[in-house]
């Protein structure tokens, strides 16, 4: 009897450290950090840079993707960043304008502004780490704001989950969200032509505040009318900047067969294209955030389920699709190792 209870005891014990360990992925107080603070448009942004235990072998800055995001997402990027820390880069993130400690307001920002923003952390991290490759990653939305970026503000890119025009993600999206509800494919040809006609009405060049739907803050309407336009194809054209850009195959939010190849195609047909690498991957099994699928793919992450909150929290970092960090990791180990050549 004593065997048995001592034997299971000592099981528990292991379960327990087990768990005590993978919960360390979302722990980020045990990590040396510094405050960030850069002033754009008179707004002062607040942020963190958390630090590798040794010297960092390369710089990368969070980008943001839509929402009201704090410089941890609620906590999820927890795992991505401790995963970076422990490769040797330092990360930093930061409170979009309006949230936590940053001022101003992000549903009155352009894509533009985004990029100016993220272009001034940029110069901040720059001065910080001297001699050491700067870079961002950024998701979904921010495939709009960082191809607007140019040489002298970034070293690398990498993007997550990018949509190349607003409005055919717009598309995409409300035919996948009709599609899992059951809707017929000829209904939805017809929802989505619409939806373009009364999206124009809505937030067109000519609608105002007063046109918005039901339900929907002036800010948010701002936000859609500013930017419903938004197409990276041109700055794509032009961008002097090493790209790797990563899409999940099992994406609800973006479009992972045609974005990859507008990619390929607009980067291939630049003149110089051949000095400066990008590399396309779409990985198998993977969700719009490169979260394995299918125990992590839904269009928002406020419609998972319990029993996906519980296992993200277990699983922190292995959570992230077979091989999806390792990727980004080697890559921007390529290029800092490119800039010492």
């Amino acid at each position: 009897m004593k065997r048995w209870f001592f034997g299971a005891a000592g099981v528990v014990a292991l379960l327990v450290c087990v768990v005590m360990w993978r919960l360390g992925d979302h722990d980020l107080e045990r990590r040396p950090s510094e405050t960030l603070f850069v002033t754009v448009s008179g707004a002062r942004i607040a942020g963190t840079i958390w630090l590798p235990d040794e010297a960092p072998t390369a710089v990368v800055a969070l980008v943001h993707g839509d929402g009201a995001q704090d410089r941890t997402s609620s906590g999820g990027y927890a795992p991505l960043i401790n995963a970076f820390l422990d490769r040797g880069f330092a990360i930093a993130s930061w409170d979009k304008p309006g949230v936590g400690q940053s001022e101003g307001n992000w549903l009155r920002q352009t894509m533009s502004d985004r990029t100016a923003e993220t272009r001034a952390v940029l110069a901040v991290l720059k001065e910080r780490f001297e001699d050491t490759p700067v870079g961002a990653l950024g998701f979904s939305q921010a495939g709009w704001v960082l191809p607007g970026l140019t040489r002298t503000d970034a070293d690398f890119l990498v993007t997550v989950g990018a949509a190349v025009s607003w409005q055919d993600q717009g598309d995409y999206y409300t035919a996948v969200r009709l599609t899992r509800e059951g809707t017929d494919a000829e209904v939805i040809k017809a929802t989505l032509a619409a939806q373009e006609i009364e999206d124009d009405r809505l937030f067109g060049p000519n609608a105002t505040p007063e046109d918005r739907p039901d339900g929907m803050s002036p800010d948010r309407w701002q936000f859609i009318h500013l930017n419903r336009g938004a197409d990276a194809r041109q700055a794509l054209s032009e961008l002097d900047i090493p790209l790797l850009a990563l899409w999940g195959a099992e994406d609800l939010n973006v479009d992972p067969t045609r974005n990859p190849e507008i990619f390929h195609e607009t980067l291939d047909n630049r003149p110089d294209h051949s000095r400066i690498p990008a590399r396309i991957i779409v990985f198998p099994n993977a969700t719009h955030g490169l979260l394995k699928a299918p125990e992590y793919n839904w269009q928002l992450t406020e419609e998972w389920s319990r029993v996906a909150v519980v296992r993200f929290l277990l699983e922190g970092r292995n959570a992230y699709a077979s091989d999806a960090l390792n990727t980004m990791f080697t890559w921007i180990e390529g290029m800092v190792y490119l800039g010492e050549r």
